[in-house]
This record gives C-alpha cells, sequence and structure tokens, in this order.
C-alpha cells in the first residue's frame, strides 16, 4: 500500500498498519470480533462495540474490560506495466495494532463506554528499484482514535448510543523525486481533529437483532516538514526546484462518512450467525493540494466508495469453548489517481477464531485470518512531468493474528 505522490504528506492512520484496505479503514477493534469479520453490529460480543456499534453497549450489564493486539504483515508485487518496467517487491514488515476498550453500565439505563484503537491504517515499503519511486518509497501512517461513548435503553429491546472520535495522526514518507534526492515529509496533526459516530440496536426477535451505526467524516489537517538529503544540482529545472525544498509542509485530508447495517441471528442454543454490509464514502477524498513551504502539490485521487460484506457463523462446540469464523469481501476503493498509495485492490478475508470462557468473568481469545487482495493495472501520472506510468499489484496478501481478553467485574 503506497503513498501520495512525491512528499505526499497524509492519508490515515493506523497505530501499525494493515496494508491494502480498500480506502485505508481498520476494522482491527478485537480478536472476536475480527475473527466475526466486524459483523458484531446487532449485538456485542464485548467492549469492542465501543467501535462497532456505541447502541450494543447496553448488552454488557457488567464493567467489562476487553484489551488486546492485533498483528498484521502485508506483501505483495508491483509491476511496471510498460517497456523496461521492473517488478518490485512490496513489504513494510510486521505491524502490531494494541486496543483497550472499556464498558460502565450507569444508572437510569445508561452505559458509558471508552474505546482507544487505531481506526485508519497506512504502511508500505518499495525495492529501491521501483519504478514509480518518484511517487513513494516507504510510508508509515500512525493513528490513534480516543473514543467516547454513551448508550441508552430506550426500551427493554431497542437501545441508541453516541460518541466522539477524537484523532491522532502521525505521517512519514520516503520518495525519491530525483535519482540524487531522497526527499522525507513527516508531520501530524497535534490531536486536533475529530468526528462523531451514532448507532441504534433493536431486538426483532428473542433470538435475532438488528443494528445501524453511522460515522461521521473527519477532516484532517497536518502539519509538519520536507526535507530532502542527497540533493545537487541537476540540469531539470523541475527537480532542482522541488527536490531543494526544505522547510514546512502542510495538507488537508477528509476521512470518509460510513454507514454499517448488521444482524445477529441465534440459529440454535449452540449454532449462532452475523451479518454486516457497509458503504464507505471514499468518493469524498478527491483531490489533495500538499502545501510545500509555498509550492502547491496537487494530487488527483478520484477514488471510489466501496461496499464491504461480511458472513460470520460461530458454534459453541463445548461447554467453555467458542468457535468463530467469517468471510469479508470487500471492493475496490481506486478509480484513476496521481498516487501510488493504495495499489488498487479488491480483497477477500478468511478468519477464523477459538474462545475460552475461562470462568464466568474471564475469556481469552485467540484468532487468525488471511487478506487476499486481487489486484488490478492502474494509473500513476505524475502531475509534474505529465507523464503517466501504468503498474499492477499482484501476488499480494497479508496475515492477521491476535489475542484478546476480556474481563468482566
Amino acid at each position: 500500500m503506497k503513498n501520495f505522490s512525491r512528499i505526499v504528506l497524509t492519508a490515515a492512520a493506523l497505530s501499525v498498519a494493515e496494508v491494502w484496505a480498500s480506502g485505508f479503514g481498520l476494522y482491527e477493534a478485537s480478536a472476536p470480533s475480527y475473527a466475526m469479520g466486524g459483523a458484531v453490529v446487532g449485538r456485542a460480543v464485548d467492549a469492542s462495540a465501543n467501535f462497532y456499534n456505541p447502541a450494543t453497549l447496553s448488552d454488557l450489564t457488567n464493567i467489562t474490560v476487553t484489551l488486546g493486539f492485533m498483528t498484521e504483515h502485508p506483501r505483495g508485487r508491483m509491476k511496471s506495466d510498460f517497456p523496461g518496467g521492473h517488478t518490485a517487491k512490496m513489504d513494510p514488515g510486521d505491524f502490531l495494532l494494541p486496543y483497550f476498550h472499556l464498558a460502565v453500565p450507569l444508572p437510569w439505563d445508561f452505559t458509558f463506554g471508552l474505546g482507544m484503537m487505531p481506526e485508519y491504517g497506512l504502511g508500505s515499503k518499495y525495492d529501491d528499484n521501483w519504478d514509480l519511486r518518484f511517487n513513494s518509497l516507504e510510508t508509515t501512517v500512525t493513528s490513534f482514535t480516543l473514543n467516547p461513548n454513551l448508550a441508552y435503553r430506550v426500551t427493554d429491546d431497542w437501545s441508541v448510543g453516541a460518541g466522539m472520535r477524537f484523532l491522532f495522526f502521525d505521517f512519514e514518507q520516503y520518495s525519491r523525486p530525483a535519482p540524487t534526492v531522497l526527499q522525507r515529509l513527516k508531520g501530524d496533526n497535534d490531536f486536533k481533529d475529530f468526528g462523531w459516530q451514532v448507532g441504534t440496536k433493536y431486538d426483532l426477535l428473542d433470538n435475532l437483532s438488528l443494528g445501524l451505526v453511522y460515522k461521521s467524516k473527519t477532516v484532517v489537517h497536518v502539519r509538519g516538514k520536507s526535507h530532502p538529503s542527497g540533493y545537487r544540482s541537476l540540469p531539470d529545472p523541475y527537480y532542482s526546484t522541488f527536490a531543494a525544498i526544505d522547510g514546512g509542509a502542510r495538507t488537508k485530508l477528509v476521512l470518509p462518512q460510513s454507514l454499517t447495517f448488521g444482524l445477529n441471528w441465534d440459529i440454535t442454543e449452540t449454532w449462532h450467525l452475523g451479518a454486516a454490509v457497509a458503504w464507505t464514502d471514499w468518493s469524498s477524498v478527491g483531490t489533495l493540494d500538499f502545501n510545500l513551504n509555498g509550492v502547491h502539490k496537487p494530487i488527483h485521487l478520484d477514488w471510489e466508495d466501496t461496499w464491504r460484506f461480511s458472513l460470520a457463523p460461530s458454534w459453541d462446540f463445548a461447554e467453555n469453548w467458542t468457535w468463530l469464523g467469517s468471510y469479508v469481501f470487500e471492493t475496490d476503493c481506486c478509480g484513476e489517481q496521481d498516487s501510488t498509495m493504495l495499489p488498487p485492490s479488491e480483497r477477500h478475508m478468511v478468519s477464523t477464531g477459538l474462545v475460552w470462557h475461562f470462568s464466568e468473568n474471564l475469556d481469552f481469545a485467540l484468532t487468525y485470518g488471511v487478506i487476499l487482495m486481487a489486484g488490478r493495472t492502474s494509473d500513476c501520472t505524475d502531475t509534474t512531468t505529465g507523464v503517466t506510468y501504468r503498474y499492477c499489484a499482484h501476488r499480494a496478501l497479508s496475515h492477521a493474528a491476535g489475542f484478546t481478553i476480556t474481563y468482566r467485574f
């Protein structure tokens, strides 16, 4: 998953990234919910309800703490599809995504929740011989969301919830705009940007619950520095000007709104099924204008809205054990773009997990999943020189694993 052109300044975040998502959204809020493909919108499985649907916090009748981590290791190859083009390896290494969630029942049918987790993510590293290295060589975007929520049980069957999403965003990228220049860009948003969310949950039957959650857009303002190293005068007037940029850099990024609907159904006493459909407004990202010490660099993304479909069966196969599984399909957001920030790719995700109900109050959960990325050919235009390069992502996948502890007081 690569990033914005040239000195690309932003994108969104991760506390250690999942690569090649549709857009760069993350869904790793706990091991059980990840093993279920996020199909927990109609019913809380743990305190990660803070992320998936704040209304389902009402399902948690005890003070509940959920904490743990997910890991990701994305990799793949990028092929420059033009005469003389090379195939470059994309392997940014292993990433760690920690999270913490709290749910506290309050008087008068209220429940307070607090989530802390990465909500967006980006991480990529290409070989130095990558033909589009002028666009990006290595990118690390890290973020952290602080998410307080409040849920209210309106009736025995109906709950509503809402909360704020305060976002920290940090960006660092290396690119090579000229053979003798390695450009570094680093910035963050000083924890100044925020969005909000609202959700509802309704028990249609004793064994069937429906959920709906809306997350608002978040406008992120990133400020930092652009610094070239190894610069020396070059014949091309563009490179001798652009590569010498050394100073302030800033940009504005719109992280999209989304709407998710889901259901959770107890088919029998031991078999259960979750399903979810999510729409994300990635087309709102549009054009990014990077201001690099007074020099403007517009990046045209022309992304498309994405859809995510999740289906998740689970089975209580023993008194203290539950098996979880899921299949997720996520459409590709990349249209025509002037950036290799996100190689174009649909995603197929298959996950499985186990929950050990150690006691009435304590659960341990493990999960493993593989993300298969069906890359396709796309174009990337150097907006400074006007040259268009065709490239293709292939042999791309990511392994994911995680561990969660949930305790109910």
